[in-house]
């Protein structure tokens, strides 16, 4: 046997007493072991890689990356306006992430992963996650610095819809976002299927 193929038997109780704990847990928190996902991991997979390049494209202002992200057809609510803008089509989606914050001033962008909903059915799915940018702003002056001691949560927002699978890949096809203020631990802030 090979270095990784040998397992001891101090790390073999480890292990067993690791997954003792997380069964435990399961039992104690079920509602932490059935989280809001249907079963179909590798799709649930694919569509978690999608949102973390969303987080990315944001983080480093990367539009070329986010635009690849959407489908050429797809629909975007913005709800942060009165009334709510839809913008449709590529070149309309690209305008909007163009003048958002996130292209606009340097953030970076976290999720809580745990309130993340994916609902797989067949080459659609329906998604809602919240983002969370952190900037450098500083108070004082009031203005988006470069001050790495000034950290300041900048924005909070959700985007939920549905998702199409398009040759392979999943692609945010009619979405919405909107505001996830106040910050709260169980609240979603668009309906949940």
């Amino acid at each position: 046997m090979n270095e990784q193929q040998t397992l001891s038997r101090g790390r073999f109780l480890r292990l067993g007493a690791a997954g003792t704990a997380v069964g435990a847990a399961a039992l104690a928190f079920p509602r932490l072991a059935g989280a809001d996902v249907s079963h179909g991991s590798e799709q649930i997979g694919e569509i978690y890689e999608l949102q973390a390049a969303f987080h990315r494209a944001k983080t480093t202002q990367d539009l070329a990356l986010m635009m690849s992200l959407w489908a050429d057809d797809a629909t975007f609510t913005y709800t942060g306006t009165s009334p709510a803008t839809v913008y449709t089509g590529s070149d309309q989606i690209r305008s909007f992430w163009q003048g958002s914050g996130s292209f606009t001033h340097r953030r970076f962008s976290l999720v809580p992963s745990y309130k993340t909903t994916i609902q797989v059915h067949g080459n659609k799915a329906f998604l809602y996650f919240e983002c969370h940018d952190i900037g450098n702003f500083t108070f004082t002056t009031g203005k988006f610095e470069d001050d790495p001691t000034e950290r300041t949560i900048i924005n909070d927002s959700y985007l939920t819809g549905t998702l199409h699978r398009v040759h392979g890949n999943w692609l945010f096809w009619n979405m919405t976002a909107g505001s996830s203020f106040p910050l709260s631990y169980d609240t979603y802030y668009h309906p949940i299927p």
